[in-house]
């Protein structure tokens, strides 16, 4: 039963990047020089090559790091999640809103301005500190 939930899990995130990345690379290759408009209905290839050519563009890459290096899902999701995910989540909302506070400082008094810079300072030593010691447990992790 884990294993099935696990196998889903990582099906509907693989899905969900197929899907972003395949639109992201269709939009791309519209407003360049692949993008043809289809002059006849029944060809299939000429409708559908945009779509073929950004979903091979997703695929074919992550097809091949997959099977040239299985265990590198393994420290993809290390990486995205000690880093990426505590930079995302950890250090940029405080920074962003330290940098909304000093763009509209007359929106707050002085009291809890001052009140919002501490907490905000404190909240992203915090998250940099997660990082750091993310950095500190993965060096040795190198040498290995």
């Amino acid at each position: 039963m884990v294993a099935a939930f696990s196998l889903l899990a990582v099906g509907t995130s693989l899905i969900g990047t197929l899907l972003a990345f395949s639109e992201f690379f269709k939009e791309q290759l519209k407003s360049g020089t692949l993008h043809s408009p289809p002059t006849e209905k029944g060809n299939w290839w000429r409708s559908n090559k945009t779509n073929v050519t950004a979903v091979t563009m997703v695929v074919a890459p992550s097809l091949f790091v997959s099977t040239a290096f299985p265990d590198s899902f393994s420290a993809a999701t290390d990486i995205a999640g000690g880093y990426c995910m505590t930079v995302l989540y950890g250090v940029l909302p405080p920074a962003m809103a330290w940098a909304m506070h000093k763009r509209e400082p007359e929106l707050y008094g002085q009291k809890e301005f001052l009140n919002a810079n501490v907490a905000l300072l404190l909240a992203e030593l915090f998250a940099c500190g997660i990082v750091v010691e993310q950095i500190l447990q993965d060096i040795p992790a190198l040498h290995s």
